[in-house]
């Protein structure tokens, strides 16, 4: 039984399906390669006087289906909160979605408006990058201090600190240049064309620190661990001004309770 057959059971038994007006299917399924653990994630648009939403998930001869319902002005709400947040969750879900029920054209609607949010998001990132604090750059720096005195040390916990603070990492290097983090996507984002293709990802915009992220992310033992980070972490502070602790200050207002 494959999924679309395991997805119209599911339909035909599905409480909410009297207020839908719509169904779009998402997930590695739709967008290829999917593994014995994917699950089918399936949105259901409900109409517009729908007053709730509700998310559930259902096991269907085996196929776990996680949904989603909401009326598409909730959906729409989604788009704006993730675009304003730097996030493309929401759009390319919808995006990268095959429909499989649009009773009055509102599924086709929003796949159209998530497609353009996503093709507007990298637009506006290429043009507009976000700026890196120097108290932002001061805490990199400090991370690569703490993590080459674990390394020193011996401490037992220098690979829960080394990837800790490689997350740290990049998430501030994928914020700095305004593009979505998915700490499950990272290296496909880099070497994967399934994982872009699936999450509406593009190469980065700067190739050497995307091959010392992979680098950083593959490395095995402490001491090319250890290297990689030092690398990763110059490359990204001299990316964006550079930074020198002899001298960092930074000063702000006091935050006192009321």
């Amino acid at each position: 039984m494959n999924w679309q057959t395991k997805l119209d059971i599911f339909m035909a038994e599905c409480h909410l399906m009297q207020d839908a007006i719509g169904v779009l299917a998402c997930g590695s399924y739709i967008t290829g390669n999917p593994t014995e653990h994917s699950d089918l994630d399936v949105h259901i648009i409900l109409n517009e006087n729908a007053t709730y939403r509700e998310r559930g998930n259902k096991i269907v001869d085996g196929l776990l289906i996680e949904y989603f319902a909401n009326p598409p002005k909730q959906i729409l709400q989604y788009f704006t909160e993730d675009f304003a947040e730097r996030s493309l969750m929401s759009q390319v879900q919808f995006a990268t979605g095959e429909i499989i029920l649009d009773k009055a054209g509102k599924v086709a609607e929003l796949k159209q408006k998530a497609t353009t949010m996503v093709d507007e998001f990298y637009e506006n990132t290429a043009h507009n990058p976000q700026k890196t604090s120097d108290l932002a750059k001061y805490f990199l720096w400090d991370n690569l201090d703490n993590l080459t005195d674990a390394y020193k040390t011996n401490r037992r916990d220098f690979d829960f600190i080394y990837f800790t603070n490689l997350d740290t990492l990049i998430s501030t290097y994928m914020a700095a240049i305004g593009r979505p983090y998915n700490k499950m996507a990272i290296l496909g984002n880099i070497t994967d064309e399934n994982v872009q293709k699936k999450y509406l990802l593009r190469n980065l915009p700067d190739l050497a620190i995307s091959t010392a992220i992979e680098m950083a992310v593959t490395a095995t033992d402490k001491q090319e661990r250890l290297s990689a980070y030092a690398n990763l972490t110059t490359m990204v502070l001299e990316k964006f001004g550079g930074f020198d602790i002899d001298g960092f200050r930074f000063r702000s207002e006091l935050a006192l309770g009321k």
